[in-house]
């Protein structure tokens, strides 16, 4: 089982995995503007992990924790686990709750095989 780490950049790319394999998504987002992101899953892929990490910024690869001022954004850190096998499209969508339209939507496409194929 490998952990697998996307970014907002990584959209629209497929990622290759294996089932048991776990996804770590982090899309920026700034809670006091009112825009948040909210997912849709497709049934071969579980959410494990959904929590907002005030100041961490860029790439997941980069430092995960850190403070800032108050109104500083932060990231949307999110862990799926792939529980089958198959292309599985991970839609996200960010969004003020009390508007019509998202602000962005991006789309992460993951193949996984099972491990012996």
């Amino acid at each position: 089982m490998a952990l697998v780490r996307l970014a907002q950049s990584d959209a629209g790319k497929t990622a290759e995995l294996c089932v048991g394999d776990t996804v770590e998504l982090r899309l920026p987002e700034t809670r006091t503007s009112g825009f948040q992101w909210s997912l849709r899953l497709p049934e071969g892929v579980r959410l494990v992990v959904d929590e907002y990490v005030r100041g961490g910024v860029g790439h997941p690869a980069r430092g995960s924790q850190g403070e800032g001022p108050p109104g500083q954004g932060g990231v949307r850190r999110l862990a799926f686990d792939v529980v089958d096998a198959g292309r599985h499209l991970i839609e996200a969508e960010l969004a003020r709750p009390w508007e019509d339209r998202p602000r962005r939507s991006v789309t992460f496409v993951v193949t996984a095989t099972t491990p012996n194929e």
